[in-house]
Order: structure tokens, then C-alpha cells, then sequence
């Protein structure tokens, strides 16, 4: 299975990779990785914007192709 799994992610476009790798590394029990951001920023939007965010973003990426 291993090897079936390897070979799939070689298969993978890079923007998909992200996601997936999001996935694996919550399935083990290593401290998370914290991220230094210079930014701060806030919006007003509709209570499941956050958990749409990619799928806003990639269909983003769609309409400017």
C-alpha cells in the first residue's frame, strides 16, 4: 500500500500536494509547526468562509485560466 501511495502523490499536480500533506501530518502525533506571519488581517464573511477557503481559492484559479 505503501508503494501505491507514493506512486499516487508522484502523480499529484503541486498545488494539491499542500492539502494532502496537511492530511498526513495530522494522522501523526508530532507538535505542530508554528508559522512566524508578518501579517495580520480581518474580514467580515459568511460563517463557513474559513472551511471554504480552498474551494474558493481554486475556483479562483479556474476563472483566471
Amino acid at each position: 500500500m505503501r508503494e501505491e501511495l507514493h506512486h499516487l502523490v508522484d502523480r499529484l499536480p503541486e498545488e494539491k500536494v499542500a492539502p494532502l500533506l496537511r492530511l498526513v501530518r495530522d494522522q501523526l502525533d508530532e507538535p505542530q509547526t508554528v508559522r512566524d506571519l508578518p501579517f495580520i488581517g480581518m474580514l467580515d464573511a459568511e460563517p463557513d468562509f474559513a472551511e471554504r477557503a480552498e474551494e474558493i481559492l481554486r475556483s479562483e484559479d479556474n476563472h483566471s485560466l
